[in-house]
């Protein structure tokens, strides 16, 4: 089941993140940022749960362009699917229920960064639509 992420699911969610990334917010923190998203709805957050727990999840943020007809583009980020979980279906249930909040949001394109090595994470990409071979960079603060 794919739903919004609830304040209480928080903890789960940053124990879920330990397999894509290292975080050094305390669930105190992530709440306070959580609840500073919740204000703005071009902050989507989901979660994928299997008899009620985190099994998948990924953050979408609609952001306005100057150019491109009035239309807006989506940024997604930390998708992620337990590793036990994958290939069940979750990643494009996630990823379809992004589609509908960029439609929704008058996206024209959405776009997403992947790290050079996860192979299988851009052919799961590719196989849904996201096709220019782009080089993608990222800079930390």
């Amino acid at each position: 089941m794919i739903e919004k992420l609830r304040s209480e699911d928080i903890n789960e969610l940053l124990e879920l993140y330990k397999e894509l990334m290292q975080y050094s917010n305390t669930e105190e923190q992530a709440k306070k940022i959580y609840n500073e998203m919740l204000k703005d709805d071009k902050y989507l957050v989901l979660v994928a749960k299997e008899k009620g727990k985190i099994v998948g999840s990924a953050l979408a943020v609609c952001c306005m362009l100057l150019g491109y007809e009035g239309r807006n583009f989506l940024v997604i980020e930390d998708v992620i699917v337990k590793s036990e979980f994958r290939d069940l279906g979750i990643g494009s249930k996630l990823m379809k229920s992004i589609d509908e909040f960029a439609m929704k949001s008058n996206c024209g394109y959405s776009i997403l960064v992947s790290k050079a090595y996860m192979k299988k994470a851009h052919e799961f990409y590719e196989n849904l639509g996201f096709t220019e071979d782009v080089r993608g960079f990222k800079k930390y603060y």
